[in-house]
This record gives structure tokens, C-alpha cells and sequence, in this order.
């Protein structure tokens, strides 16, 4: 496919999906429900952490842990302050696939030390005080390992930034990524045009469709490919594109 076509493809479907109308059938719609930013970080990484498998079961099990939010002043932040994760300690029965309520519990508690113990205003404060670098210096490198040594030991985080790390990439996209539409523009530890697309299957089979990569892997290496590519549609905001390229190979079967 030649490049006049795929760029008008993607512009195309990138004004149909990047709309209000998306947010109500994709997760972020959580951390939507909230306006204090601690309350948006904690719902976002919950939200984003959970946010593998079928959609469907994915909306379900985050609104079962959100209901848990409405009991405490529906504030996920006095929710982490108020230990009312507790109750899940040592309960190794399914929460979501492989994900065990401990392993909820687990996550809590991080997000516990972090914002009670260690006294931080946010967790981009946290990751902030990690990267050892000036301010407004930060790399989309530098700030996905900070989240990934930070929640390092939790299950579903990765190990290191060798895979896509999707759901981390994803997380960055909602917070970082300000369009006045779906994505917050809540942090600033690093500009918008220096993410990376979160690369799952979808854009990942689009994206070989519409030859954005040659590669055969879903890996790290693909996503920031990936994303050369469509700086060349969208110089400042690539990851834009993750609405037409995830929308559309949903809605068509990976094909055009």
C-alpha cells in the first residue's frame, strides 16, 4: 500500500475513533469518572493494569473494583489511604485470568507506600524523583523503566522494557497525551510526541497491513517502529494513531 493511502486511512479513522463516543466502551471511561489527580493515576493504573483479554470481561471485572471506590467517598486515593484493599491480603482465589485478589493486594500496597509512606503528591512525582535527570529531560525510555522498577514484583508488570509492555504504554498514552477529548494531559514528565504506541494485537496486525513495520514480533523494538512511522502523519502526536489502528482492526477483522 503506497503512502498517500496510508496516511489518508489512518487520518480517517483516527477522527472516528478519537472521540468522546470511544470512552464509554474502552476502560479509560474509570479513570473518567474522577477529576483529583491522584484519584485519575490510581484508576488509570488499575484500570490499564487490567486491561487484557476480552473487553467485555475487562469492563466487568473494573467495575467490581470500582464499586469497591463508591464505599469509600467514591475516591480511589482515599480508598489506597484507608487500607481498604486489606481484606484482600492472602486471597488467592481469580480475580481476572491469572490475576489473583492478592495480587490486587500487592498493588495496593505499592500504591500505599507510595503515597502514605513516602508522603508523595502523585505518582508522577514518584517517577519524577527516579529519573536522575533535569527537569523536562526525561526519555519515554527513562520514564517507562522508572514505572516498571517501581511496580517491580508486582504480577502483570513487566520485567524490563524488552516487550511492548502495552498496558505501561497505555497508561503513559491516557495521562500524557492531551487532547481535550479521551487522553487526560495530566502529566508533564515527558511531552506527548515522545510516546510510544501501545502495541497489542490489533495495531499490531494493522499496523503490518498498512506496512508500518516489517517486523514479526510484538516487541518493544516494533512499537517505537511503529511509531517512526506514524510520526510521518502525525509529527507530534503518533500515538493518536492507536485510536484508528486499534477501532478499526476491532471493527473489521484486521482487515482493509
Amino acid at each position: 500500500m503506497n503512502q498517500s493511502k496510508t496516511t489518508d486511512i489512518i487520518v480517517s479513522l483516527a477522527k472516528e475513533y478519537n472521540n468522546k463516543s470511544f470512552i464509554a466502551k474502552d476502560p479509560i471511561s474509570f479513570p473518567h469518572r474522577f477529576t483529583d489527580k491522584k484519584d485519575i493515576e490510581i484508576s488509570a493504573l488499575l484500570s490499564s493494569w487490567i486491561a487484557y483479554g476480552n473487553r467485555k470481561a475487562i469492563l466487568q471485572t473494573l467495575n467490581t473494583l470500582h464499586q469497591d471506590f463508591e464505599k469509600v467517598s467514591n475516591s480511589p486515593f482515599s480508598f489506597i489511604k484507608n487500607r481498604g484493599f486489606a481484606k484482600y491480603k492472602d486471597n488467592d482465589t481469580c480475580l481476572y485470568r491469572f490475576y489473583k485478589w492478592n495480587d490486587y493486594y500487592n498493588l495496593c500496597q505499592r500504591l500505599y507506600d507510595i503515597y502514605i509512606e513516602q508522603g508523595f503528591a502523585s505518582l508522577e512525582d514518584k517517577l519524577d524523583c527516579m529519573i536522575a535527570k533535569p527537569k523536562n529531560a526525561a526519555t519515554f525510555s527513562d520514564v517507562l523503566l522508572a514505572l516498571i522498577n517501581v511496580f517491580s514484583g508486582i504480577t502483570g508488570i513487566p520485567k524490563d522494557d524488552s516487550s511492548a509492555c502495552k498496558r505501561l504504554c497505555m497508561l503513559l498514552r491516557w495521562l500524557v497525551r492531551d487532547d481535550n477529548i479521551v487522553d487526560f494531559g495530566l502529566w508533564h514528565i515527558i511531552s506527548p510526541k515522545d510516546l510510544v504506541i501501545p502495541l497489542d494485537t490489533h495495531v499490531f496486525q494493522m499496523s503490518k497491513t498498512l506496512g508500518l513495520t516489517q517486523r514479526n514480533t510484538a516487541s518493544m523494538e516494533t512499537a517505537m517502529e511503529i511509531t517512526q512511522s506514524l510520526k510521518a502523519i502525525f509529527p507530534q502526536d503518533a500515538t493518536k494513531a492507536d485510536f484508528a489502528l486499534f477501532g478499526y482492526g476491532v471493527a473489521n477483522d484486521n482487515k482493509i
